[in-house]
């Protein structure tokens, strides 16, 4: 599902993207237990097809697993004394050169909504409202323009 709808967006936006390996269930459950709680089933379905997606640039439009866990944990544990708290939201994803990064809700009620972090301001401002729509919108340019990228 997620292969044919990266590409369909890729080339209706004209963009090249890559795919790997998908990531194994032993990784995906080491994940869960160092992260401390459950990822979100779209993003499981998604890592299941391919352990991260190369966009344009060589920049993730969705990171590797082990890029998502390593970069959540150390948001979690080393910048608490800088930024609100990152509990909330499960990073997945940056913005291609300058430290912002894409997050998932996991907040009950909100779950699959997508949020960028600016890592200057520390706001969070609304992205999509799912996975799905966050692909679409990134590979045809929208959200680049929506959030003045």
């Amino acid at each position: 599902m997620w292969k044919e709808l990266i590409t369909q967006h890729a080339g209706e936006a004209e963009a090249a993207v890559e795919f790997t390996a998908p990531a194994t269930d032993d990784a995906l459950r080491a994940a869960v237990e160092v992260l401390g709680h459950p990822l979100p089933d779209k993003l499981v379905s998604m890592l299941r097809e391919s352990n991260g997606i190369v966009g344009e640039y060589g920049f993730h439009l969705v990171s590797p697993l082990e890029k998502i866990v390593q970069r959540n944990v150390e948001l979690r544990s080393s910048f608490s004394d800088l930024y609100m708290a990152f509990d909330q939201l499960l990073f997945f994803s940056d913005m291609p050169g300058n430290g912002d990064l894409f997050g998932i809700v996991l907040v009950p009620g909100q779950f699959d909504q997508v949020f960028l972090w600016d890592h200057e301001t520390d706001s969070r401002r609304w992205a999509a409202s799912s996975v799905e729509e966050f692909v679409e919108r990134w590979l045809n340019g929208v959200i680049r323009e929506q959030l003045d990228c």
